[in-house]
């Protein structure tokens, strides 16, 4: 059984609402926020970051679920060293966010996981119901509303995970 956690970036990894509208290069200013080569500033979240970390040390799967340009959105994030926090990046132009994850979802059940429960994280509920749909009892978490802290999001998440071990017909 694999868990992979899906994290949406705009809004939800940074506060930027549209990172393929900034302009690389992309230039590091602190621990948590970078400006564009025409100064706009862009700051990462740290609960997002700390929520990565806390998936990746449960051994987690950790992936990007993101509708922006590859490229710009692929430079912010090495830029900050968050491209690390990722095993995959699913980063394409396009509103289909549940293919995206099928696409990932699909490959680790070739490869290495008989069984993958997802868990998605976004700012935005545009996309709750087609995921829903390809992936029944999907835990969604509406980015820093559903939790308001690390503590409240890993409880959720290990709530979640303790009723699918309990009721593994949940999923």
């Amino acid at each position: 059984m694999c868990i992979v956690l899906f994290m949406d970036l705009d809004g939800t990894l940074w506060d930027h609402e549209d990172i393929s509208t900034l302009r690389p290069p992309f230039k590091k200013t602190s621990d948590y926020s970078f400006i564009d080569s025409h100064g706009v500033e862009v700051r990462v979240y740290k609960i997002a970051v700390d929520l990565l970390n806390y998936a990746l040390g449960q051994g987690f799967i950790t992936s990007t679920l993101s509708w922006n340009i590859p490229e710009i959105a692929l430079d912010a994030l090495k830029t900050m060293g968050l491209d690390k926090l990722f095993h995959y990046h699913a980063i394409e132009n396009h509103p289909y966010k549940a293919l995206m994850a099928l696409r990932i979802v699909e490959a680790l059940k070739r490869v290495t996981c008989s069984r993958v429960i997802p868990i998605y994280i976004d700012d935005r509920e545009i996309h709750v119901e087609e995921m829903r749909r390809t992936f029944p009892g999907l835990l969604y978490i509406k980015a820093w509303r559903t939790c308001s802290d690390l503590r409240e999001c890993i409880e959720i998440i290990n709530n979640y995970l303790r009723n699918i071990e309990n009721n593994p017909s949940s999923l």
